[in-house]
C-alpha cells in the first residue's frame, strides 16, 4: 500500500475534517439556575457577559448569575494588573474562580476576551460622517452645505477626540447661515466611571460678525449609564477663551464650560434618538453665554450608513443688535459610522 494511502494517514485526513476548527470553537455558559447557553463567547465587560448563539442572535447575560463556562477553544480572562490568563474552563466556587484549576479571586477577573486595544496592542478608531446638501435652481436659488464629523481613538484608558461641522445656506442672494466649528480633547480614564482630560475648540459665525473664538482648558467627566440601548455622559470644566468680533475690541476671559451627550434605541438596532450639547459661560463678565444643542432621530439603514432628522439650536447672548441671539436649524441628513 502507498504510503499516502495508510489507514494511519486515512484516519489522521479524516480527524482533521471533522475536527472543529478555533474558528468555530464554542463556548457552552451553564447559568446559576442551571439553565445553559450554548454559542461563541464575545466578551465578559462591565459585568455583561456576551454570547452569540445560532438559535437567538446575541445573548446578554449578567456575569452575576453565570456558574461556568467550557470552551472547545480558548478564553482570554484578564485579572487586576492588567495579566491575561487562557483557559479552557472556569467556575465559580464560592468566591474564587476555578482557571482549569488555578484558583483567583472572583474580585481579580475584570474582563473576559478583552480585545487588544483595551490591553494596550493595538488602538480602536472609530468616527462618524454625514452630510446634508441641497441645490435649487428654480424660481429662487437655494443653497445649503452642512458637513459634520467625529473621530475617536482608543487606546487602553487614553483616548482622543476630534470634531468639526460647516453649516452654510443661501437663500437668494442673501446668506443665512455660514459657520463652523472644530474642536479637539484628550482624556484619560480614571476609574470604570470617572475621566479627565484636555480640550481646545475654536469656532466662526459670520451671521453674528465672531470671525474666531477659540478655548482651551481642562475638563472632568463621568459616564452616568453605558448599556447596549442607553449612553449618557456629562462633563463640565474651565476654559480660557478668546473672542474676535467685527467692529469690537478683542475679549479674553475665563468660563465654565459644560457638554452633555444621550442616546438611547427606542427600538434595538433599528431607530435611535440622540440628544447632545455645548455650552460656555463666562465667569469675568455679566453676559458672555453661548449653547448649542442637536436633537434628531437616527434610523441605521446597513453597512454602517445611516440617515437622521436633526434639530439644531444655537443661543449666542454676544450675538450684535441687528442679529437674533437665538438660531434654529432642521436638517435631514445622511450618514456613515465605522
Amino acid at each position: 500500500m502507498h504510503p499516502r494511502n495508510s489507514p494511519a494517514h486515512l484516519t489522521a485526513l479524516l480527524l482533521l475534517l471533522v475536527a472543529p476548527s478555533a474558528s468555530q470553537a464554542a463556548e457552552t455558559v451553564v447559568m446559576e439556575n442551571g439553565d445553559r447557553l450554548t454559542g461563541h463567547l464575545v466578551h465578559m465587560n462591565d459585568g455583561v457577559l456576551e454570547l452569540v448563539t445560532g438559535y437567538a442572535g446575541s445573548v446578554k447575560a449578567s456575569w452575576a448569575q453565570v456558574r461556568e463556562i467550557c470552551s472547545e477553544g480558548t478564553i482570554g480572562v484578564r485579572l487586576t494588573g492588567d495579566e491575561v490568563v487562557v483557559v479552557r474552563s472556569l467556575k465559580k466556587e464560592g468566591g474564587a474562580l476555578l482557571l482549569d484549576g488555578r484558583r483567583e479571586a472572583l474580585a481579580n477577573v475584570t474582563q473576559l476576551n478583552p480585545a487588544d486595544w483595551e490591553l494596550g496592542h493595538a488602538a480602536k478608531i472609530n468616527g462618524e460622517l454625514d452630510v446634508a446638501l441641497k441645490l435649487d435652481r428654480g424660481n429662487t436659488h437655494d443653497d445649503l452645505s452642512d458637513l459634520r464629523g467625529r473621530i475617536e481613538w482608543k487606546k487602553r484608558q487614553h483616548r482622543i477626540r476630534l470634531g468639526g461641522e460647516f453649516q452654510y445656506s443661501q437663500s437668494g442672494n442673501e446668506v443665512a447661515a455660514d459657520n463652523w466649528s472644530a474642536e479637539t480633547a484628550y482624556d484619560n480614564k480614571a476609574s470604570k466611571q470617572f475621566y479627565f482630560g484636555e480640550r481646545s475648540s475654536c469656532r466662526s459665525d459670520r451671521m453674528t460678525n465672531l470671525i474666531l473664538r477659540w478655548t482651551i482648558g481642562p475638563y472632568a467627566g463621568i459616564r452616568l449609564i453605558e448599556t447596549s440601548r442607553t449612553r449618557l455622559n456629562a462633563e463640565t470644566g474651565f476654559e480660557y477663551a478668546s473672542d474676535n468680533y467685527r467692529f469690537k475690541p478683542v475679549d479674553t476671559f475665563l468660563a465654565e464650560s459644560w457638554r452633555m451627550e444621550l442616546s438611547h434605541f427606542i427600538i434595538p438596532e433599528k431607530l435611535e434618538i440622540y440628544h447632545r450639547n455645548r455650552g460656555l459661560a463666562s465667569l469675568t463678565s455679566g453676559a458672555g453665554i453661548s449653547i448649542d444643542t442637536w436633537t434628531g432621530l437616527k434610523f441605521p439603514v446597513a453597512s454602517g450608513m445611516y440617515t437622521s432628522a436633526e434639530v439644531k439650536t444655537t443661543f449666542n447672548s454676544d450675538a450684535p443688535p441687528e442679529t437674533t441671539a437665538w438660531d434654529t436649524s432642521y436638517r435631514f441628513k445622511i450618514g456613515y459610522m465605522w
